[in-house]
């Protein structure tokens, strides 16, 4: 298993699918911010011409209130992409006022759940879900109720923006910190996440590998926390039977952030980094510029490159 040469050629398709215009999109013609983050985050460590121009269409796409569209041609309504390209902006050392402006902008941005009016409706009237609405964290669009995969993604750009001192600010720690006790609050009973809330109309919802793996990223440093180990105990139960690499490679991501302080995580990691290949290799379900670039960040991880693991 020669994991350097994937990876490489892993790189070589996402420069091969590289738009004129400087960004990529999943398979089609559309510009996605979230397939030119997950490449320009591949390739963040080999800065070349493909890289410059990445940073200068997402600057590009950049709205005047400092949030990011999810694809080109939006409405100039931030998304839950922004923390992405804050991540992107940030991995790359470059465009230091695009990134102030995108940080701010998730700094103020809420879920709804955050205004009185939706509080109050949730704890009376709407209570279909079980969650507190004081928890809040980040919505995919805004005016929409806080999510899991866009709260993860918030924390791990604010605490990296932290950790590089782009950013060290009370409100940004604030901000953190009730995010983090969302996503502790939505965890699904025995362990791991769904996209939204761990229980509705009264029953548990079964949790997504996907989503348990990015939250486990935002959560590094939670570790004496029972119900974080409880989930890694149920990713790893979950990742052997996994056939789709996009899923695996977030898997991957999460077991490397933790296989520092977790045996288990250390000892299923290999077996499951292996599969990866596997499927990369053979390029089962590589079809989209997502996968490629998860795929290969997933890869590179395992020996302690991981982009999304902050350590503060």
């Amino acid at each position: 298993m020669d994991i350097s040469s994937v990876v490489s050629g892993l790189h070589e398709m996402l420069r091969a699918n590289q738009k004129i215009t400087g960004t990529w999109g999943y398979r089609g013609n559309q510009d996605s911010v979230e397939a030119t983050c997950l490449a320009m985050l591949a390739l963040c460590r080999q800065p070349g011409n493909e890289f410059a121009r990445a940073i200068h269409a997402l600057q590009g796409l950049q709205n005047e209130d400092g949030s990011w569209p999810a694809f080109t041609g939006d409405e100039a309504e931030g998304c839950w992409t922004t923390a992405l390209a804050v991540l992107s902006l940030i991995a790359g050392r470059y465009a230091a006022k695009s990134i102030a402006l995108g940080i701010q902008w998730l700094i103020d941005a809420r879920g709804r759940e955050a205004t009185w009016l939706w509080r109050w409706k949730l704890r009376t009237v709407d209570n279909k879900v079980q969650f507190d609405p004081a928890k809040f964290g980040w919505s995919w669009v805004s005016g929409t109720t806080s999510w899991v995969i866009p709260t993860a993604f918030s924390i791990i750009s604010l605490r990296q923006a932290r950790q590089h001192g782009v950013n060290r600010t009370a409100e940004l720690a604030e901000r953190v910190k009730l995010g983090s006790n969302m996503l502790f609050d939505r965890m699904c009973p025995g362990g791991g996440w769904n996209s939204g809330n761990g229980i509705a109309f009264g029953v548990p919802v079964a949790p997504h590998i996907d989503a348990t793996s990015i939250a486990m990223l935002a959560l590094t440093g939670h570790e004496a926390d029972r119900r974080l180990l409880n989930s890694l105990h149920w990713l790893l139960n979950r990742l052997p039977g996994c056939p789709s690499p996009y899923s695996l490679a977030w898997g991957v991501l999460a077991l490397s952030a933790y296989q520092g302080i977790s045996p288990e995580a250390r000892e299923g990691l290999p077996g499951i980094a292996e599969k990866l290949t596997r499927l990369t290799e053979n390029s089962v379900g590589m079809g989209d510029n997502g996968t490629l670039a998860v795929s290969a960040l997933a890869l590179e991880a395992i020996n302690g490159e991981n982009v999304f693991e902050v350590r503060t």
